[in-house]
């Protein structure tokens, strides 16, 4: 059932803000330009500014339950981006209710008249919604197939030469280099396990003479990243860089993965992002659910 399919939901707090404001501002010029429902029968000297609250609870609406819903870790489908469109529209219905009835119609408030601003936000937001979501599902989906396919189809390592230190045919070292730039630490490529996040550092956890260590490091997950992926060593989550040799078990669904490595305790996740990147290398290097 389509409202069941998964639903790539990846908007960073950034991108939510970003499209709500867009959002708010395409409402109110669609309100100018085409003045739907009695618009074009509302004559005030300040017209056009007395709409653009219009756009402001549009904008607010879009913004607050996209970033509460954001925070939930389950597994995201069409069906629920659906509902949380419903959410969106009813919100933006109430507060547009309780502006058009108190400041510009001053009338009393009454259940009708809500449906009726329910069913105006409905009729204008729905059909725009719709080719959002469908847009959205389509690029999303695209934009993660030519990363699986190169995975899959590329026998050169990823990897930036700079920060690689070639020992012999069989062993290469990485080079991290700390934000304050007078602290490195090389780590050979098959000693590497994973890096955790920590605020302003990075756990690594790596061995040493076949001994589990653990360092801090100062410096971001992203510039970690950068400096010493390769075509195993991959970001599984915001907050984890994995070896994904190490790995010897993993097991999930399309909503998200557990992850064992060798010698830890600990399971890792692979968040629903990263899936798409790095199942197909787990498979590809003979480790099976």
């Amino acid at each position: 059932m389509i409202l069941r399919a998964q639903y790539p939901n990846s908007e960073t707090s950034r991108e939510i803000i970003v499209t709500s404001s867009i959002v708010g501002i395409l409402l109110y010029f669609s309100i100018i330009i085409y003045q739907p429902f009695g618009t074009s029968q509302f004559e005030h000297s300040y017209k056009y500014l007395l709409l653009f609250p219009y756009a402001i609870i549009t904008a607010f609406s879009f913004c607050s339950v996209n970033l509460l819903i954001s925070k939930q870790k389950r597994k995201w489908t069409i069906g629920l981006e659906l509902f949380k469109t419903f959410l969106i529209l009813s919100v933006i219905s109430f507060f547009s209710y309780l502006y058009n009835t108190l400041f510009l119609s001053q009338v009393n408030l009454s259940f009708e008249n809500f449906l009726y601003m329910f069913v105006y936000t409905s009729a204008l937001g729905y059909p725009v919604v719709l080719i959002y979501i469908l847009a959205r599902y389509i690029y999303l989906n695209n934009k993660n197939k030519p990363a699986i396919s190169n995975m899959i189809t590329d026998n050169k390592p990823f990897i930036k030469q700079e920060n690689f230190i070639q020992i012999d045919d069989c062993t290469i070292k990485l080079c991290i280099v700390a934000d304050s730039s007078n602290s490195t630490l090389e780590i050979a490529e098959q000693d590497f396990v994973y890096a955790e996040s920590a605020d302003n550092y990075c756990i690594l956890y790596f061995y040493e003479n076949g001994i589990i260590q653990k360092k801090f490091i100062r410096i971001s997950l992203t510039k970690l990243l950068d400096q010493i992926q390769t075509d195993t060593i991959k970001k599984v989550h915001r907050s984890f860089i994995v070896n994904l040799k190490k790995v010897t078990k993993f097991k999930g669904n399309a909503s998200g993965y557990k992850i064992s490595i060798e010698n830890m305790e600990k399971e890792l996740s692979i968040s629903r992002n990263y899936i798409y990147l790095v199942l197909p290398v787990l498979k590809n290097i003979a480790v099976r659910p």
